[in-house]
């Protein structure tokens, strides 16, 4: 037997103790290219043709003899090649490295993919709106509140970021792309959170009380680009599923802003007379406080009162608490009632 045929007796015999053998040999082929030709598999084609990812590169070797990989070891050279991809895989690669990566990685993972996104979006040339319905449908991979009990001050969040960013690429473009560019979105977005308040930022509210915006940034367009985003919104609320949404809260604010401020508390009293709907709503008005005294959360009672009545939420939130026997409902209704009593009584 030649040494190569006894080489792959033993590769052949240590993968049979692996739990999934077809993924043993896709990654020894990624490590170790001859090992896919010596093991006759074809399970993993990479795209990785200069072969930035085998174990012979200096930097990205030593993942492989760390029993903890360092999740944030990926090279601009790396993650600047998810703007070549399509974005639906961009997005997927980036979802699976979050998924490994430590508490303090992640949000320096999700602001590396902030600064590619800007990239991305502000090239001329066609694919902008691949980008942006992306990133408006995986908001929830970067809209998260991890790390606010830290913040400091006037740290900016992840959350602030991306909403500026947003602006700044649709204010880039002509007024004709920007129409273009929220038509095709309303069309075709699956979340229409950050939709929304973009929306909002860019055309005011026809609620008097509501936002404005001077420059006349949609033209002509701006109503009929509010009456079909507030058909989808309906369609949502009618449907049952708006509570899915990434950011449900300025999705009701974008509903009242177009100056139906009536429907959306009917829409809210039916919502939280089911447990679904009480859960979603429990937790929609709560807002993150940076204090030089701590980080802390309260509702604004006056505010949400637009659109919520607060004063049976809170009796709901009661009563969920003593009546469930579900930990997870007993800390919603909690977390909720102490928000409240944080904007009742003010910390100084």
């Amino acid at each position: 037997m030649s040494a190569r045929e006894i080489a792959k007796q033993q590769l052949l015999s240590l993968l049979g103790h692996a739990k999934n053998q077809d993924a043993a040999k896709a990654a020894l082929s990624l490590m170790f290219p001859t090992s896919k030709e010596m093991l006759g598999t074809g399970l993993l084609d990479t795209a990785d043709k200069d072969g930035s990812r085998r174990i012979g590169q200096r930097d990205f070797a030593r993942i492989y003899f760390r029993l903890t990989p360092d999740t944030s070891i990926w090279s601009k050279t790396q993650a600047r090649s998810l703007i070549d991809a399509e974005p639906t895989d961009a997005f997927q690669i980036f979802a699976s490295k979050l998924d490994t990566a430590t508490r303090d990685e992640k949000p320096k993972l999700r602001r590396l993919l902030l600064e590619l996104l800007e990239e991305a979006m502000s090239r001329k040339e066609g694919g902008r709106s691949k980008w942006f319905i992306a990133l408006l449908n995986n908001a929830s991979l970067l809209l998260n509140d991890e790390g606010w009990q830290t913040a400091a001050l006037f740290d900016l969040s992840i959350e602030d970021l991306i909403r500026t960013m947003l602006r700044q690429v649709l204010m880039a473009s002509t007024q004709d792309e920007r129409v273009e560019l929220i038509k095709e979105a309303i069309a075709n977005a699956s979340d229409i959170s950050l939709l929304c308040e973009l929306m909002r930022s860019v055309s005011g509210d026809t609620e008097a009380e509501g936002m404005t915006y001077t420059p006349d940034s949609l033209g002509e367009a701006t109503q009929m680009l509010r009456d079909i985003l507030l058909d989808r919104v309906r369609k949502m609320a009618e449907e049952g599923v708006l509570h899915d949404q990434a950011q449900p809260g300025d999705i009701l604010w974008y509903w009242w802003g177009t100056g139906h401020g009536e429907e959306v508390r009917e829409y809210t009293k039916r919502t939280m007379m089911k447990e679904v709907g009480l859960r979603f709503l429990l937790q929609v008005p709560i807002s993150y406080v940076r204090s030089t005294a701590g980080n802390y959360e309260k509702i604004d009672r006056q505010s949400w009162n637009k659109i919520l009545d607060i004063e049976e939420l809170r009796s709901r939130a009661l009563e969920l608490h003593s009546s469930s026997s579900s930990e997870m409902d007993r800390n919603i209704a909690d977390r909720f009632l102490e928000a409240l009593e944080r904007n009742d009584k003010p910390r100084h």
